[in-house]
Order: C-alpha cells, then sequence, then structure tokens
C-alpha cells in the first residue's frame, strides 16, 4: 500500500516537473521567437534606411552629373556640344555613336568610330529625321546600317539588341542624331539631346545687335506718340479694302491723309512684331511648335490689336488690318493654321 502510494506521489511529482519544463520551454521558445523576429525586424528597417540613403545619394549624383554636363554645353563652343553630348549619355547605354549628315551621307563625329555609310541605307535613321522624335528599332543592318549595326553589336540581351535613336533638332531640323544600344534610361539622354539643340539653336540665332534693338524702341516710342513719319516706307501699290464687300480703291486715289495713316499703321505693324520675335523668342518657338501662336504671344498680341485698332482702324474706312498681314507673314510664315484655333483672325 505504502509502495503504491509512494509511487503514486513520484508520478504526480514528475508530471509537475515535466508540465513545468514545458511551459518554461514553451516560454523560452515564445521569448526566443520574438527577439529574433525583432532583431529581423530591426535589422531589415536598418537595411531598408540603408537602401533608401544609397538610392537617394544615386539620384543626387545622376542628377549633379547632369547639371554639370548642362553647365558645360551651356557655357562650351558650339564644336564641344556633340562631344559633351557622347560624354554626358556614356553612362546611360553600353554603346553609342553621334552622328551628322551631309549629302545624304551619315558621319560619326562623338562617340563610336563608325565609316560613313548612305543614310538611304539606314531606314531607321531616315525615319527618325522625318518625326523629329527618338525611335526604337532592332540593332540589324536592315534597319541601321551594316556599319553602325557593327559598332552597337555584341549583343548580349535583348534590349542590346535595340538601338535608339535620339534626333537633336534646331530650328525644326534634325542638325545631328545619337545612336545607342544597352539603353538602360531612356529619359536622361533624351533630355540632354534637347538641350544640345537648344545649344546649336542659340547659335544659329545670335542676337540682334544692339543698334537694331534701339531702332525697334525708338520706332515704338514714335509710334505710341503718334508722331513717326513713314516716309520710307515703299508706298503700295494696291489698298486691301477694309470690307470684302468694298469697291477696291488704289492707292492714287486715297487722300494725302490716309496714305499717311496707311503708312503709319504698316509701321506699326512691323514694329510690334518685330517687338514680339526680338523678346519673345522662347514663346514664339513654343507656340510655332506647339501650332498656337496666339495661345503663346496672346499677352502681347491682344495689346497691339487694341492699339492698332483705336490708332488706325477707327479713323479710317480704307484701313487694312496691316497687323494681322504681318503677324501672318512674320510669325507664320503665310500658314494661319499655325496661329491657333483661339486667334480671332483679321479685325476688318
Amino acid at each position: 500500500m505504502n509502495d503504491g502510494g509512494a509511487a503514486t506521489w513520484r508520478e504526480v511529482i514528475e508530471k509537475h516537473h515535466s508540465s513545468l519544463v514545458d511551459e518554461l520551454s514553451g516560454r523560452l521558445d515564445s521569448e526566443l521567437r520574438d527577439a529574433v523576429t525583432r532583431a529581423v525586424a530591426a535589422e531589415s528597417s536598418a537595411a531598408g534606411e540603408k537602401l533608401r540613403r544609397a538610392c537617394d545619394d544615386a539620384r543626387t549624383a545622376q542628377v549633379e552629373s547632369l547639371n554639370q554636363v548642362l553647365r558645360r554645353m551651356r557655357s562650351s563652343a558650339e564644336d564641344k556640344a556633340m562631344d559633351l553630348l557622347a560624354e554626358g549619355c556614356a553612362s546611360f547605354a553600353s554603346r553609342l555613336v553621334v552622328l551628322v549628315f551631309e549629302s545624304n551621307q551619315a558621319h560619326s563625329i562623338a562617340g563610336l568610330h563608325v565609316e560613313s555609310f548612305d543614310m538611304e541605307a539606314a531606314p531607321a535613321i531616315l525615319s527618325a529625321i522625318e518625326s523629329l522624335d527618338p525611335v526604337v528599332a532592332m540593332a540589324t543592318a536592315a534597319e541601321i546600317s551594316t556599319g553602325l549595326a557593327a559598332a552597337l553589336g555584341g549583343a548580349e540581351s535583348a534590349q542590346e539588341a535595340k538601338a535608339y535613336l535620339f534626333p537633336v533638332v534646331a530650328r525644326h531640323s534634325v542638325m545631328a542624331m545619337l545612336v545607342a544600344s544597352g539603353v538602360d534610361l531612356s529619359a536622361p539622354i533624351e533630355l540632354l539631346c534637347e538641350a544640345a539643340g537648344m545649344r546649336l539653336e542659340a547659335s544659329l540665332q545670335p542676337e540682334a545687335p544692339p543698334e537694331i534693338e534701339q531702332e525697334i524702341r525708338q520706332e515704338a516710342h514714335h509710334l505710341e506718340s503718334h508722331e513717326g513719319e513713314a516716309a520710307d516706307f515703299v508706298q503700295l501699290a494696291a489698298v486691301v479694302p477694309a470690307s470684302e464687300t468694298a469697291a477696291p480703291r488704289s492707292w492714287n486715289d486715297l487722300t494725302p491723309e490716309d496714305q499717311k495713316l496707311h503708312l503709319q499703321a504698316q509701321r506699326m505693324a512691323r514694329v510690334r512684331v518685330a517687338e514680339m520675335r526680338l523678346y519673345h523668342e522662347p514663346e514664339l518657338r513654343r507656340g510655332v511648335d506647339a501650332c498656337d501662336i496666339y495661345g503663346s504671344l496672346r499677352d502681347h498680341i491682344d495689346p497691339a490689336r487694341d492699339q492698332f485698332l483705336q490708332t488706325f482702324l477707327s479713323k479710317s474706312r480704307t484701313m487694312v488690318d496691316y497687323l494681322h498681314l504681318e503677324i501672318l507673314r512674320s510669325l507664320a510664315h503665310g500658314d494661319d493654321r499655325i496661329l491657333g484655333y483661339t486667334y480671332p483672325g483679321p479685325m476688318v
């Protein structure tokens, strides 16, 4: 009986001990898991923060590199612009070449050396020239010519098997073209090509000499004070009637006062439009590109229209809207479609 009772007591003790051990093991396992989870989370957070800092540093370095290239391109001579373009784009492509075109031949002037080739042998290049936009084509002889395909060859991936064509545009013409393979990021290359085009355009459009600017200011001042003389204008052979239903009238039919007013109106129109071209050339260029010259120059065209209406159109039944004619001739080069659909048209 006692033996049986003692055995039962030991079993109780062992079971209790076993349960305590299990409970302690469970607590230890739970605490260990919690500790491991916290450690992993902390390490992951630290790694994430390091990764974010590394990405920020990389972006900052990339932006600064682009800024340096843009600053150098802005201050460099025209003949150095293409070398700087190739240098600035080198980190965004595995292979690249800058081409210029002359007499239907393409010549390499920066980056990889490529033997001159006939542009007809590179339909992808012709397509980019026609569209003025970047083009992506296969880097094959049939698309970009044999020599250029060989220079950009050695493709180890589908990405490097493509040729990226970036036109350098100035004054609505392709002045050069950067062709690259293995492009990681196309946006920085496109940006630098646009900057190179602006640099070339600046060299093609010199600023007006100071004496011309002074002449325009003097003419504008004279007209605004109604003291301008129009003796240096060539007389019109005929005057367009103010109304389409009115009978045509020749220059000799006008009174001397009307002739003088017509000549002053011509001068005022030419001066005001010349001011727009001289002092607001960037807005004009944007308007031409967007086929909306009026939208870009509205703040300058509307006051000129008001002045012309009050000074000339309201004072003569024979007056012609010379301002509209000058805007059409000088700003839109005779194409009224690029004036924009909001342009109000002639005032008479």
